[in-house]
């Protein structure tokens, strides 16, 4: 006869069971919310405001932090796979530059000279124009422009702004190998409070600041989905608990800002985790030919960008959808199959352990 625990855990899945299953669905999840910042800025760029503000959030903001959320659990299971520094900046740059340089390449050298107002003359000889990719691939996007370049747009003349997560996701890397370096994260305690701090600094962050230097509490997420690994074992994902935390969502989105933003970063992490072990396995078609969460993410704005530019600033954020998602998506396979996949091939394996 089943005990109290196993009837508890057959109402959902325990994430510690289901942690190195492949047979998840981290991938569709990835490109749903890739997609979502799509469809967010779709509205931006046309001077609406963007989907869930309503709910005092954005639909955008909730894919970035569905994007930390992720990260933070993979990030620190890999670490603890293999804590070897080197392989983990290898990992890590493996993941990102290599298909951020080529979308800062074309983005200079190929786009560029099509859109830009000035003339080539102008552009080529200007040093923001040779210096625009290194910045990209340095991860300094924050005044990355290009002359000419959507200097008419809404956003000013911001080439590729969604950029401005990836050298916050990094820093996350850095205070995760930090803590992995001097032993903090073999402390549940200590990586738990250090959790409970990052959510806490957020609900105060984003009262005090701007609305976009406040989108930098979505270290938070990482923060409490790196924490999630340690209790791995107790964490149970269900389907009445996830209804809970989307209800949660919902409700607090019409509570004061430090609540919502508590409650929507820990919502997303447990959400995030539910939609990846607890479901079956969901959209299988959409990744089929490949891995294009990241791609989608780092193409979609500039190509978002020519759109509005060449249709007009009265087009329809969602004909906007419609013409942009299918050529990104175009672009995202093939920065996937052509570019990302052979680079994430090279990544070392973890050593085995010598024996004593």
């Amino acid at each position: 006869m089943p005990g109290v625990s196993d009837r508890f855990h057959s109402s959902g899945v325990v994430l510690g069971d289901r942690l190195g299953d492949r047979d998840n669905n981290f991938d569709v999840l990835r490109l749903l919310a890739a997609w979502a910042v799509l469809v967010s800025h779709s509205y931006a760029l046309v001077g609406l405001r963007e989907p869930l503000h309503q709910l005092d959030t954005s639909l955008g903001h909730v894919g970035v932090l569905i994007f930390f959320a992720v990260s933070g659990l993979l990030i620190r299971r890999s670490w603890e796979l293999d804590p070897s520094p080197r392989d983990f900046w290898i990992k890590r740059g493996l993941r990102l530059l290599p298909g951020l340089a080529v979308v800062a390449l074309v983005t200079a050298f190929v786009l560029g000279p099509l859109v830009t107002r000035v003339s080539l003359v102008t552009y080529f000889s200007a040093g923001e124009t040779w210096i625009y990719p290194l910045r990209i691939v340095v991860l300094l996007p924050f005044g990355a422009d290009l002359p000419g370049v959507f200097d008419e747009s809404i956003y000013g003349d911001s080439v590729n702004g969604p950029l401005w997560s990836l050298p916050v996701e990094v820093f996350a890397y850095l205070l995760l190998f930090l803590m992995g370096v001097v032993g903090l994260l073999r402390s549940r305690a200590a990586v738990t409070a250090l959790a409970v701090a990052g959510l806490a600094w957020a609900a105060v962050w984003v009262t005090v600041t701007s609305p976009a230097l406040g989108a930098v509490s979505v270290l938070a997420a990482f923060a409490l989905a790196a924490a999630t690994y340690d209790w791995r074992d107790r964490l149970v994902l269900s389907h009445p608990v996830a209804a809970a935390a989307f209800a949660a969502c919902v409700l607090a989105g019409f509570g004061p800002e430090w609540l919502s933003v508590v409650v929507w970063t820990v919502g997303a992490v447990y959400l995030s985790f539910w939609f990846a072990y607890a479901l079956p396995p969901v959209g299988r078609g959409l990744t089929r030919f490949g891995d294009a969460s990241y791609g989608l993410y780092i193409w979609a704005f500039p190509v978002q960008q020519t759109i509005v530019q060449v249709l007009g600033g009265d087009i329809h954020p969602w004909l906007l959808v419609v013409v942009a998602t299918p050529i990104v998506w175009l672009l995202a396979i093939a920065s996937w199959r052509l570019v990302e996949r052979r680079a994430l091939a090279r990544k070392p394996r973890p050593r085995p352990v010598p024996a004593t």
